[in-house]
């Protein structure tokens, strides 16, 4: 290197003078570097120097490996630093060993706390027992406040998710109504023609508003019928009209409470009456939608003209004299099965402003409601004229009179004539009392109706008039129409009870005269529509079951059908009842002093009766292993869950005195005739018995903190956290003899400060788990997430601090070689028998002493 470097030199002078310079600068710069280096490194390894020393002080050379035994030293060498980490600092302080430090550190922190813990607990152990049972019975005190909530919604509704922002939606719409109304009411000046007209648009609007702002939350029923066989196609008139039946009975169930007769329409979700204007015509129809607006039900039937049965009201509602108002209701008599509303609206229109009620009716899509709707049956005597597949009778019954008269007089079928009262007392329908139905008889004319040809029919005064002026044509279709009235309804039920026996009076050219069935599963298919169209539509798959589709998409087999009842809150039907206009409705309830837990004992009382009477229903044959409907109401669900949420307490005591046997037997050491000194049996049992005690306390703790309990506190949390109560306590056992052999004094602090560690690292980690679980959104989670992680760190605390003070009583006994499981009968034992020794020493040295004096004597 030398020789190159002179050859280079020598070739330039330029090079020559410029090859010193740089050389000095770069070994200065060198030299610089080197030396910062050094100074930063000795500046660091001072700094952990004094960092080293400081922890080195706290924490090192506190424990002397001569204070344990050979058989703790042997531990030691496999396992060093669960044993002791201060002892291992002191192996590395000594270049004997090497390792983390930090970790070490950490360790030998928590040890020497739980050593100092251990020391105190050895030296006050009845103080510290009679401290922590004290607190122990202070935190079972607040069990006395517990909650068990059974709610289905307030257990598993997502808490700000999308259903419960729906639920709240309208009592918040609500609250922010009547806000902005009443900022409203502070900017307009009352009087004005423009701020009535306003309040007339907000009574509208109030009346679309629920009163009680928990209406939806008061509940539901659900009924649910299956075929009687599987597989069976429920798809028939017989399944369709057995549902129909259900749905009536379930209309008609009642019950009695407070005095007063209930039914589903007292307690059943009604939207409100629409707010009319204050002249008694308009009063009288606001009264009558009040009465005639029917429950909200989810149900298959809603398809057909059937579904307006069970709506009632049961019975029909008579007008009286009001009925001179409201002309389209035949015979003043009202009911849902021959109701059309958008009939009834325009009659009235020219007598009062029916424009609010309209408009309402318009957007709800109420139109006819349920009379263009196809009949499950067209031979119900019942099925509207304006039903897509309604059967003229009379063009049937003039078939079945040209039949039945031709037949021999033995065999002549004979039908029975109903009065004109009961013809008129029943509702005609609309075809039944026009000329053009008696023309159809004889010709297929147009089916253009006028109701006015027929109406004289039930007017005496002029049938001699119509009897002198009619032509003899119409004579005898208005003959034929009479007759077809009088044996009609009669004719009807025969059809029914004679299916079969149809088509000996039809023929197949009588396409038009042979009653429709609608394909059901055709109608069924997308779902059905409520009495109000536009915003009642029930999803197809909420309403039937098991369906099987065809190749256009139509259903072609299903196995359920399923209806749901929307039950009112209490508030509303409180409110119902507290602001009944009807004086007549419910006079026995003093309805001013009428609450909500009194409309909630109704609600529930119905609701335990329909779910009861729907198990004891007649198509249900529990013998021949039949179930055909199938109840469940929101009250049903809340039992099973406060069935379930109940503590089972023979099964929790089975459970806890088998961990007791289990615990026990574990730690059994036998000698002779009983325990040994060295068994452990008594403190195992102690163990289990504090954790339970602890987790007792832990659940009061839970309560005083707010956390309702439910299904999950009452059934898994006990067992849960008791065996990870035990776990540690087997720990404390498991290292307890060890210990015993290892050292002679302060065996609980050694004791704690080998196996605390481990027991704090496992619970603080599980506790950590449960505590993250709390931020679950689903609140039944989050109440049994914090449940457990409140009970684990009771259960922690007592393990830690508790227990050893009932071990370090333990170490008395064995010190003293009593037996385990005497509780101081040993101790009692020994104690009358050194008693009796020395009586008996006493008895012995008196009679030597006797016999010196008597030989002395002598």
């Amino acid at each position: 290197m030398i020789p190159s470097t002179t050859k280079v030199h020598s070739t330039t002078n330029e090079h020559q003078h410029q090859q010193p310079s740089f050389m000095t600068t770069m070994s200065i710069t060198t030299t610089g570097r080197s030396s910062e280096c050094r100074r930063r490194r000795r500046k660091k390894e001072e700094k952990s120097s004094k960092i080293k020393n400081f922890f080195d002080n706290l924490l090192v050379g506190k424990s002397d490996p001569s204070d344990f035994s050979k058989a703790w030293r042997k531990k030691f060498s496999k396992h060093p630093s669960w044993c002791d980490a201060d002892m291992c600092l002191q192996q590395i302080n000594s270049d004997n060993a090497y390792g983390n430090r930090l970790a070490l550190y950490s360790r030998a922190l928590f040890q020497k706390a739980l050593f100092h813990l251990g020391k105190f607990v050895q030296k006050w152990p009845k103080s510290i027992i009679v401290l922590g049972i004290i607190v122990l019975l202070i935190c079972c005190y607040w069990l006395k406040d517990v909650k068990i909530e059974t709610d289905l919604v307030k257990l598993w509704v997502e808490q700000g998710g999308r259903l419960d922002e729906e639920m709240a939606f309208l009592p918040k719409s609500k609250e922010k109504y009547y806000l902005q109304k009443q900022l409203r009411e502070e900017k307009q000046i009352n009087g004005t023609e423009e701020h009535r007209k306003n309040k007339k648009r907000e009574a509208v609007r109030v009346s679309e508003i629920p009163t009680d702002s928990a209406n939806f939350g008061g509940g539901f029923q659900v009924v649910i019928q299956t075929p009687e066989h599987p597989n069976m196609n429920m798809l028939t008139r017989e399944a369709l009209i057995k549902h129909v039946n259900i749905l009536e009975q379930i209309a008609n169930y009642s019950v009695e409470v407070f005095g007063e007769t209930w039914y589903l329409s007292d307690i059943c979700f009604k939207p409100p009456p629409p707010t009319a204007s204050k002249d008694v015509l308009s009063q009288l129809i606001e009264e009558i939608m009040a009465q005639i607006i029917p429950c909200v039900w989810i149900t298959p039937i809603d398809c057909f003209w059937e579904g307006s049965k069970p709506l009632g009201p049961f019975p029909p509602l008579d007008l009286g004299p009001a009925a001179q108002f409201v002309p389209s209701v035949s015979n003043g008599l009202l009911s849902w099965k021959t109701l059309n509303p958008e009939k009834l609206l325009n009659s009235v229109r020219s007598l009062i402003d029916v424009t609010m009620v309209s408009d309402l009716f318009e957007r709800a899509g109420i139109g006819a409601a349920y009379q263009d709707r196809p009949c499950i049956d067209p031979l119900d005597p019942d099925c509207p004229s304006s039903a897509p597949n309604y059967f003229d009778r009379c063009q049937a019954y003039a078939k079945f009179k040209e039949w039945n008269n031709a037949l021999p007089e033995q065999n002549k079928i004979k039908l029975e004539q109903i009065s004109k009262k009961e013809e008129i007392s029943k509702p005609l329908r609309k075809r039944e009392v026009t000329t053009n139905t008696s023309l159809n008889l004889f010709s297929n004319t147009s089916n253009n109706s006028t109701t006015d040809d027929l109406a004289d029919y039930y007017d005496n005064n002029d049938d001699d008039k119509s009897e002198t002026t009619e032509s003899p044509e119409k004579k005898l279709q208005r003959q034929m129409l009479e007759e077809c009235n009088k044996y009609g309804i009669s004719f009807m039920k025969w059809i029914n009870e004679n299916r079969s026996r149809l088509m000996e009076f039809l023929s197949e050219s009588d396409k038009l005269i042979l009653p429709q069935y609608p394909n059901y599963g055709e109608q069924l298919t997308g779902g059905c529509k409520g009495f109000g169209k536009n915003i009642m539509h029930w999803p197809e798959d909420l309403i039937v079951g098991g369906i099987e589709r065809d190749s256009n998409g139509f259903i072609r087999h299903a196995e359920g059908f399923q209806t749901v009842f929307l039950v009112a809150s209490a508030g509303d039907v409180q409110h119902r009842i507290s602001h009944a206009k009807s004086p007549n409705y419910k006079t026995k309830i003093d309805k001013n002093h009428f609450t909500t837990t009194h409309a909630s004992v109704i609600i529930q009382t119905w609701q335990r009766s329909f779910t009861k009477r729907l198990y004891e229903h007649e198509l249900n044959k529990p013998s021949e292993g039949i179930r055909v409907v199938h109840p469940l109401a929101s009250t049903s669900i809340s039992e099973m869950l406060e069935q379930f949420s109940e503590f089972q307490f023979g099964t929790i005591f089975i459970g806890y005195i088998l961990m007791i046997i289990y615990a026990g037997w574990s730690q059994l050491q036998w000698d002779g005739f009983w325990f040994s000194s060295r068994s452990s049996c008594l403190l195992a049992v102690v163990g289990v018995l504090m954790i339970t005690f602890a987790s007792v306390a832990g659940l009061g703790v839970a309560t005083a903190m707010g956390i309702n309990f439910n299904a999950a506190t009452t059934q898994i949390v006990p067992f849960l956290t008791l065996g990870l109560g035990i776990d540690d306590m087997f720990l404390l056992l498991h290292n307890y003899n060890d210990v015993l052999e290892a050292v002679k004094e302060k065996e609980v602090a050694v004791l704690l400060k080998e196996t605390g560690m481990s027991i704090l690292i496992t619970s603080i980690n599980n506790i950590l788990a449960f505590i993250t679980g709390c931020i679950l959104p689903i609140p039944a989670l989050r109440s049994f997430c914090g449940q457990t992680a409140i009970l684990l760190t009771s259960n922690v605390l007592c393990i830690i601090m508790l227990y050893p003070a009932f071990i370090a009583l333990d170490l008395k006994r064995r010190k003293a070689g009593y037996r385990d499981m005497l509780c101081g009968v040993d101790y009692c034992y020994r104690f009358v028998s050194s008693q009796l020794n020395k009586l008996l020493n006493n008895i012995h040295l008196g009679k030597e002493n006797w016999k010196k004096a008597a030989a002395e004597i002598n």
